[in-house]
């Protein structure tokens, strides 16, 4: 039962600069009225920090005032007295505060915060709390009383005990509730007014909360945002003219301080606040406006950015999507799982909480990051940290790792650092110091580091594996290179660059990065090609290859070779149906990962290679942060986009293997382009496999919209190996799924469709660059064709002397050639009807001769020595 209050209020907040004073309970009698028991030797007033120490007991059996209450020992009101908090009651571990006993019946207002990390026991009583109701779950608070707060509710409730009635009302509709457990109260619904109870309570709540009996209403302040860097408070107001406004803050957790307008703050005497710049450490500031007219002043609710906390169980406002500031007080994730993402406008990780990212997710954070204390933050292999602001205001390290594909002991990995500062020596502890190495761009050669060199920025070095790497934890023969710094972000740039030279360069972040967007945005310095070298190792066993590519033979090749991606599309070194780890690029390069990349013959002064922050991409399931080329030896040899590609492989069954690419791509032309054409690094020191554009031997080639179906494509190869290889699709996609792919061999006069099965040749060592033509129809070769016979032109062995003359026209050009595509005798310049030639030497032996007229047109046959 709720017995009568006084419906007399008064309560002074006096704002002055004058520090409030600590008045601590230093007596043995109990007695809260006794001035012999303060250390001030007065009775605590509302200008006072009261602090009542462990061991201490204290009684207030009069109406008593505190601007601040931190209990650790004991505090009782007596029944149908008041104690009136102009600022936060905090009871510590170990400490407790008691409103009686039984139907005991008194009164708490609380103008900050109440936190019980100890006992609190409401009985009968009534209890207003301006601001928030806190009680960690590992305390416990009794009501049977009527709780009021404008603020909000969080933490573990005891509300089973004795009878009578027992309510709890959240009266802000932007309140947080999270009760635990919730045996009485079951529905606290925030926004709920109270307006069941006794008029007096009513009244004492409209005085507290609302602002006693001023007439005018204010509208309720909404929690706000802060990932735009900047925020804005407003409320509405009916009091019309001739009222003031006054915006507060409390930052401290103890004092509302009056606001005035700077270069944080702004609008601090109207009803819109505008925050000019938000930082993390007012994540947990406070909020709200206090409006006066006619000597009538009443406060709006209290309103904070958004934040949601994880104190190791449990969110206090749900999953961070977005929006809020995510909060971590205890460790992170816990046993299960729960394999999501998190996004928010800040992150802080504070106390002692370890907090691992795993594998795959991505923490996504608009403004800064913060990690105090003994917190830690650590990204497991392919997980991804993104910052879309260039905060300026990070602290702390983070700790990401980056594991990657098997290499062996004489291996070497193209790093980059995501942190700063970060030596070579730390990436690889065991590596030989004299095995470090970045790329100087000015010679075009390899220059040796010291393993205490801190890594630039977006700069790229070499490092062999480590000397113990046949130890490193399973799978076998992979490598955890550990990172440990501040988290790179915002703009990064490689300047005092030089024309037509090759560039060491890599990801400077912690997260992928899209390779498109950083070619468009360097579209005028770099050339458009970016080359990730791998490595499979050289000629080896046959038995010592596992993908299975190998054959039978003694020997076989799985070749050394550069990645090579641009806006057409990327280029593997291995079959993507083959082998571990990655095979085409897929245009994001992953954390960690550094790259070769070429300047322009000309660029503009001052130019410079540009990382930032929009280039950053999630490394989501998809695997956008996974792609991690290894390699070995130091070797340096639209809105929507419409692409319709074909992939060849060039292989033999010993293991030698090299792929290119022609694809039909939104805004490419028939001509060289940076964007989309790709020239061979020429790293694969076996073979090589190219299509021809402007005598430019090229990896990728893209060609112009619309698709022509009679479309023809030169290809070329080279080869170090003699014997037999096959071309043969690996993949198709847009209108080539459906369309059929053919290859032409002007030497033999085959047309294969490759959508079929792969075309095998005969070869010998060299370079081959008129031999195949990619094509997409089968038409019948006309007389103008390679690999005709025209009785015009006559060609014969008489006697070891060939002997060529034609009817018509002059002979531009004679080549001979066996049948392994080795090149025996070239005569150029003939310009004669008649040509005869003793200087080929063979023994009954069988060749193709292939004879150019002035008017290009040519002609093949097979001529018996």
């Amino acid at each position: 039962m709720i017995k009568k209050l006084l419906f007399t209020f008064f309560l002074v907040l006096v704002q002055t600069i004058i520090s409030a004073q600590t008045n601590t309970y230093i007596g043995t009698n109990n007695s809260w009225t006794t001035a012999a028991n303060w250390s001030l030797g007065i009775v605590p007033t509302a200008s006072h920090d009261v602090v009542i120490q462990s061991g201490k007991s204290v009684n207030i059996s009069l109406d008593s005032f505190a601007k601040s209450l931190n209990i650790s020992g004991t505090l009782t009101i007596s029944t149908g007295k008041r104690l009136t908090v102009s600022g936060d009651f905090t009871v510590n571990t170990g400490g407790t505060f008691s409103m009686g006993s039984g139907s005991d019946s008194s009164t708490l207002i609380v103008y900050g915060n109440y936190t019980n990390n100890g006992t609190t026991n409401f009985y009968k009583s009534d209890v207003i709390i301006v601001g928030d109701l806190l009680s960690p779950a590992t305390s416990g608070l009794q009501n049977q009383g009527n709780v009021i707060v404008g603020g909000n509710i969080i933490g573990g409730f005891d509300l089973t005990g004795g009878t009578g009635t027992s309510q709890i009302y959240a009266v802000n509709p932007n309140a947080i509730v999270t009760i635990t457990p919730m045996s009485i109260d079951t529905n606290v619904t925030p926004g709920v007014q109270v307006t069941s109870e006794s008029t007096a309570l009513i009244a004492l709540v409209n005085t507290v909360i609302y602002g006693g009996n001023c007439t005018f209403t204010i509208s309720s302040l909404l929690n706000q945002s802060n990932c735009l860097g900047a925020a804005i408070f407003s409320v509405t107001t009916n009091a019309a003219s001739g009222y003031t406004a006054k915006w507060q803050v409390n930052s401290s957790g103890n004092t509302w301080n009056d606001l005035s307008d700077d270069s944080v703050y702004s609008g601090t005497n109207t009803l819109s606040l505008t925050i000019n710049t938000v930082s993390s450490v007012m994540n947990s500031y406070k909020y709200r406006i206090v409006i006066t007219k006619d000597s009538c002043s009443k406060y709006s609710n209290v309103a904070t950015f958004k934040n949601t906390t994880w104190d190791g169980t449990s969110w206090s406002n749900g999953t961070p999507v977005g929006g809020s500031n995510i909060v971590f007080t205890g460790s992170y994730p816990p046993a299960i799982d729960p394999a999501i993402d998190l996004s928010g406008c800040s992150c802080q990780i504070t106390g002692s909480a370890n907090v691992t990212i795993k594998s795959g997710r991505t923490l996504t954070v608009v403004n800064e990051l913060n990690i105090l204390g003994s917190a830690s933050l650590t990204f497991e292999n392919n997980a991804s940290l993104v910052q879309t602001n260039d905060a300026t205001s990070n602290s702390g390290n983070i700790t990401y790792k980056r594991l990657t594909t098997p290499i062996k002991k004489f291996d070497y990995t193209y790093w980059s650092s995501p942190v700063s500062p970060q030596t070579l020596y730390n990436v690889s502890p065991t590596t030989l110091s004299d095995k470090f190495f970045s790329f100087d761009s000015a010679s075009e050669d390899w220059k040796q580091e010291s393993s205490s060199t801190t890594m630039s920025k977006g700069k790229g070095y070499i490092i062999r594996a480590p000397e113990n790497n046949s130890i490193t934890p399973p799978p076998p023969g992979l490598y955890e290179a550990v990172f440990i710094g501040a988290p790179n972000n915002g703009t990064v740039s490689i300047s005092s660059l030089i024309n037509d030279s090759s560039y060491l360069i890599g990801n400077p972040y912690p997260s992928a990065l899209d390779a498109n967007k950083f070619l468009i945005d360097n579209s005028t310095v770099l050339d458009g090609t970016l080359y990730f070298w791998t490595h499979n190792t050289s000629i080896q066993l046959a038995s010592s290859i596992t993908n299975g590519s190998a054959g039978s033979g003694a020997y076989a090749y799985t070749s050394d070779d550069y990645a090579t991606y641009n806006l057409t599309g990327g280029v593997g070194t291995s079959a993507t149906t083959i082998g571990f780890g990655p095979v085409v690029p897929t245009g994001k390069i992953a954390s960690g990962q550094a790259f070769f990349a070429s300047t322009k013959p000309t660029i503009p002064a001052n130019s410079s290679i540009m990382f930032n922050n929009s280039m950053r991409v999630e490394g989501t399931i998809l695997g956008n942060n996974s792609q991690f080329f290894r390699t070995t030896k130091s070797s340096k040899t639209a809105s929507v986009i419409e692409k319709h590609r074909v992939w060849l492989n060039l292989t033999n069954s010993e293991g030698a293997f090299k792929q290119m690419l022609v694809g039909y791509v939104t805004d490419a032309t028939n001509d060289y382009d940076n964007a989309f054409d790709g020239e061979s690094f020429d790293g694969n020191e076996f073979i090589d496999f190219y299509s021809i554009n402007e005598d430019k031997n090229l990896t990728i080639q893209g060609r112009a919209l619309p698709f022509d179906k009679n479309d023809e494509v030169t290809l070329g190869y080279s080869s170090t190996i003699e014997g037999i290889f096959s071309i043969s699709i690996d993949q198709v996609d847009g209108i080539l799924t459906s369309e059929d792919v053919f290859i032409e061999d002007k030497m033999t006069n085959n047309v294969k469709n490759l959508k079929e099965g792969a075309y095998s040749f005969s070869t010998g060592a060299g370079a081959f660059n008129d031999r195949f033509v990619l094509r997409f129809t089968q038409k019948t070769l006309g007389t103008d064709k390679v690999g005709e016979f025209d009785n015009s032109v006559l060609i014969s062995n008489d006697k070891k002397v060939l002997k060529i003359k034609s009817e018509l026209e002059s002979i531009k050009r004679i080549t001979v050639f066996d049948l392994l595509g080795r090149k025996l005798f070239d005569k150029e310049a003939v310009n004669s009807n008649e040509f005869s030639t003793s200087n080929i030497t063979l023994n009954k032996q069988l060749v193709l001769v292939k004879v150019m007229l002035t008017n290009g047109k040519v002609i093949s046959k097979k001529v018996i020595y």
